[in-house]
């Protein structure tokens, strides 16, 4: 078994993915950052799904070990901290647009048709980002 796998079920790469984010805070943790770069815990704490203290800190430091979100002090406060994604974490994003293509193609969640062709396009969140939401709904737009 590879060093990196140690502890998990095996080293099945869809096991390990699985066993990454196979919880519903991890990803949601994730795409807040994505849609909002930095954030402090408190920023993250906001999300509307309303996540635990306990929660978004274990699921932080699971991200962190993995080399997913880098914690780095704020340059304004010294008491306060910023999660953001590294390169590896910011390397999700194609699956992560694919997951929600997924989501319109099937139905089942409103969205504006311009955002998925937008994301259909771009294969990016850059642009779609700053139409969704802070709970990373799309704003409906009618299609033009």
């Amino acid at each position: 078994m590879n060093k990196n796998c140690e502890g998990l079920r095996s080293d099945c790469p869809l096991n390990v993915a699985i066993e990454m984010f196979g919880d519903k805070w991890t990803l949601l943790i994730v795409r807040d950052l994505f849609f909002h770069s930095v954030r402090t815990f408190n920023q993250l704490l906001e999300i509307d799904e309303s996540i635990s203290t306990g929660t978004l800190t274990t699921r932080i430091q699971k991200l962190q070990e993995n080399g997913i979100v880098d914690r780095q002090q704020s340059e304004t406060d010294r008491r306060s901290v910023n999660y953001k994604l590294t390169d590896v974490g910011r390397g999700l994003e194609p699956i992560m647009v694919e997951m929600v293509l997924w989501v319109a193609d099937n139905g089942l969640a409103e969205f504006s048709q311009k955002d998925v062709v937008k994301l259909r396009e771009q294969r990016s969140f850059k642009d779609v980002c700053n139409e969704m939401d802070a709970d990373g709904t799309v704003e409906k737009v009618d299609a033009a």
